[in-house]
């Protein structure tokens, strides 16, 4: 959650108390109330009396950067294949008092704590009743603390420890650390004989890691398919990559800590069968952020949406967009989202990526690029100031089109720029908990200013009978 403008947080409170509990809302527990330090051995008697001898405690490191940074939003999830419940053990959180936060969510991202402030003797986490358990820290704009670390996990079931094989999920995110400058660490991957990319995705904090990926064989910093080795983190594409056992080794160039790892296969279909979901971003980075557009794919791979085409900065709108038309067809699902600066010009709204010479594109050309493409399933969000007419110019085509404001007012940031738009920000807030597209719409909407200074009025566009999200 990120810090807001004064003249807006009473508002915020009072219409957060008076709507439903999505977001924010969990039910309440030791971690709630800072009462971390309930003893585990309660819990070690307790397992005793119901016989359930089957749960596995195992050291894994997961942890923030010490400090960590402002402006950051990262998601840790944490994978015990085959658990039928897991959780963490954290030794410490430290995050500045109802500013900053640590959320846990279960398998099924529903929320299980919201934690803010000094936890110092750490303590147990709730139960996710699955496979997988999401740790995430939401800081904001000023003054930085300590963090959080994770030391251990504890499960029932999954595969009893073994002999410690990195198996990759796609488009599933698995966390690990490193502790070492040049230690390693591989992973693997099954591809399918029609798969046209891998898209893989590694962040890493401050530290810096590369990443290598070689199909049928592990690969060393000298014999590789692909790699990654730009400064912090790394984002690699490779076309056609062939079916097989792909290895993927993440190797720390410089620096030690946890990282997160996210391989995402896109197959080809080309006609017949289940159509593919497909996720388009155009922004602009002095508007959003790499973490907050990483956020909303995230919520994307949970809806099942497996093909992501990124444009930052974009300076020919037309030829991205072609590159999209390209791809799609009739059978596909495609959800756009546009992050830029706004106006209208008392006819169309229109939305530029970047300021100064990039490109820019008016919500009836928009129109028109939509209706070139086969999907009839098209949905899309806009957030910029001025934005209704991508609203109001989509009225006809049997499209979903939502925009933050109305072709009259400004949408504005949660803080600073670059980061997040508000209205998107409680809108993938209700989609991450499950709401549609459309229910995520109006409860989002019911929780904007109606007067004042930070009116945005967001509009929409319901005529897709495709049932986005949800």
């Amino acid at each position: 959650m990120k810090r807001v403008r004064t003249l807006s947080i009473f508002f915020l409170l009072v219409m957060l108390a008076m709507t439903l509990p999505a977001i924010g809302a969990a039910q309440a527990s030791v971690l709630d109330t800072g009462q971390m330090g309930m003893p585990l051995q309660a819990e070690v008697d307790h397992m005793k009396a119901f016989a359930l001898d089957s749960f596995t405690i195992e050291s894994l490191v997961v942890q923030s950067a010490h400090p960590y940074t402002n402006n950051y939003d990262n998601t840790w999830t944490v994978t015990k294949t085959g658990a039928s419940q897991i959780r963490v053990h954290f030794t410490k959180i430290d995050v500045e008092s109802n500013y900053d936060y640590v959320y846990v969510y279960d398998y099924a991202n529903a929320q299980l704590h919201k934690l803010t402030g000094l936890y110092s003797s750490g303590g147990w986490s709730a139960w996710s009743y699955g496979a997988s358990i999401k740790i995430r820290l939401d800081t904001d704009y000023s003054v930085t603390k300590w963090g959080f670390a994770i030391d251990q996990i504890e499960y029932e079931g999954g595969g009893g420890g073994g002999g410690g094989d990195n198996v990759l999920e796609n488009g599933v995110t698995a966390t690990s650390s490193l502790a070492a400058q040049y230690a390693t660490e591989m992973w693997t991957i099954e591809v399918e004989a029609d798969a046209l990319s891998m898209y893989s995705v590694l962040t890493c904090g401050s530290a810096d890691f590369d990443l290598y990926g070689r199909r049928g064989a592990e690969p060393t910093t000298s014999t590789y398919d692909w790699r990654g080795y730009t400064s912090g983190g790394e984002e690699v594409t490779f076309n056609n990559p062939g079916a097989g056992t792909w290895y993927i080794m993440v190797r720390s160039y410089s620096g030690t800590g946890s990282y997160g790892l996210t391989v995402t296969i896109t197959y080809g279909g080309g006609g017949g069968g289940e159509g593919e979901k497909i996720a388009v971003f155009f922004w602009a980075s002095d508007a959003g952020t790499s973490s907050v557009i990483n956020e909303y794919k995230g919520y994307l791979q949970d809806e099942g949406y497996t093909k992501f085409f990124e444009f930052r900065d974009t300076t020919n709108f037309a030829n991205d967009f072609a590159t999209v038309a390209a791809y799609e067809d009739a059978s596909d699902t495609v959800f756009f989202y546009l992050f830029g600066h706004g106006n209208n010009d008392g006819y169309h709204s229109y939305t530029a990526f970047r300021t100064g010479g990039y490109s820019i594109v008016y919500s009836n050309t928009f129109r028109s690029y939509c209706d070139g493409l086969d999907s009839s399933q098209v949905g899309m969000l806009i957030s910029s100031c001025h934005s209704g007419d991508f609203a109001d110019d989509m009225i006809g085509g049997g499209y979903l089109a939502m925009a933050s404001s109305d072709e009259t007012h400004n949408s504005w940031a949660v803080s600073v720029l670059p980061g997040e738009e508000v209205f998107a920000n409680y809108f993938w807030n209700y989609v991450d908990n499950g709401y549609s597209a459309v229910d995520a719409f109006w409860a989002a909407r019911a929780l904007m200013p109606t007067s004042g200074t930070y009116v945005q009025n967001p509009k929409i566009c319901d005529q897709c009978t495709y049932d986005f999200f949800g």
